[in-house]
């Protein structure tokens, strides 16, 4: 078991924003969390790479509770792709996706040929090896969102942890970006992304029929299954509180989503 939580809480300013948490997932499973702008999505990823530390509960990575790792013990098992990219230093797009490489480097070693080299590839995995010595700080929000993916690949982690990996992107890159965490998924990596479009976990299901969909509800609670048996229009217009539909895709495996109306 990659991840497993139980029986979660946390609160913020004594609003309960997760409220009795329970999930598991798989090695190499792949996880859509669902939710409305502030439902807890980011909270509960937080909560996961260590970074938030909840009032009660259990998070186990790998077998092991959260709060018993370090920090580099946890970037060995664990990437975190924020949903805004963070302010940094001049570094070169080349130079901040090494950075990933960080946990596998010795006290004081740095990195070596081999280490640029990977991150070179996950640059151009990713279509931007064209700006490797470009500023990290002077490229757009999506060529920064990219870089930060690149980075977390080089990491080598088990667990990748995606906070609105689109949000920044164009269509185009979008779909790059929802291709990639399918591959990812297929090579054996376990992938958590959160998400306001229910399209995304359709499409993933598409490409992976065994992936797993999250619904976080308003009052902290989570429904988790097979994104076929979560993703319904009934739960969907729960949750969004809108009229959607969900139609078949003529030539496709997965259905895609729609508005009924505005």
């Amino acid at each position: 078991m990659m991840l497993d939580i139980g029986n979660l809480y946390y609160a913020y300013r004594n609003r309960s924003v997760l409220n009795g948490i329970d999930l598991k997932l798989d090695k190499g499973g792949l996880l859509t969390l669902l939710g409305r702008n502030g439902a807890g999505k980011s909270t509960l990823l937080n909560c996961i790479a260590g970074l938030l530390k909840p009032q009660s509960g259990r998070i186990m990575l790998d077998g092991r509770p959260v709060q018993d790792m370090s920090a580099r013990q946890m970037a060995k098992i664990t990437a975190y792709v924020p949903q805004y990219p963070p302010q940094t230093y001049r570094y070169t797009m080349l130079e901040y996706t090494v950075l990933g490489r960080a946990a596998r480097l010795g006290m004081m070693q740095k990195p070596d040929a081999a280490d640029y080299e990977r991150a070179r590839q996950a640059l151009d995995v990713l279509g931007i090896a064209r700006l490797a010595d470009h500023i990290y700080m002077d490229a757009s929000g999506g060529e920064r969102q990219l870089a930060n993916i690149a980075k977390a690949l080089v990491q080598e982690p088990q667990l990748i942890l995606f906070d609105e990996p689109t949000s920044a992107l164009d269509y185009g890159n979008a779909a790059k970006t929802l291709r990639l965490i399918a591959d990812l998924s297929e090579q054996g990596y376990t992938v958590v992304m959160t998400t306001h479009n229910p399209e995304h976990p359709l499409l993933l299901h598409g490409r992976c029929p065994n992936s797993q969909t999250a619904i976080l509800d308003g009052s902290g609670h989570l429904k988790a299954g097979n994104t076929a048996e979560i993703v319904n229009e009934e739960n969907l217009r729960q949750l969004y509180q809108v009229g959607l539909k969900l139609v078949d895709v003529p030539g496709q495996r997965h259905k895609a989503c729609t508005l009924s109306g505005l």
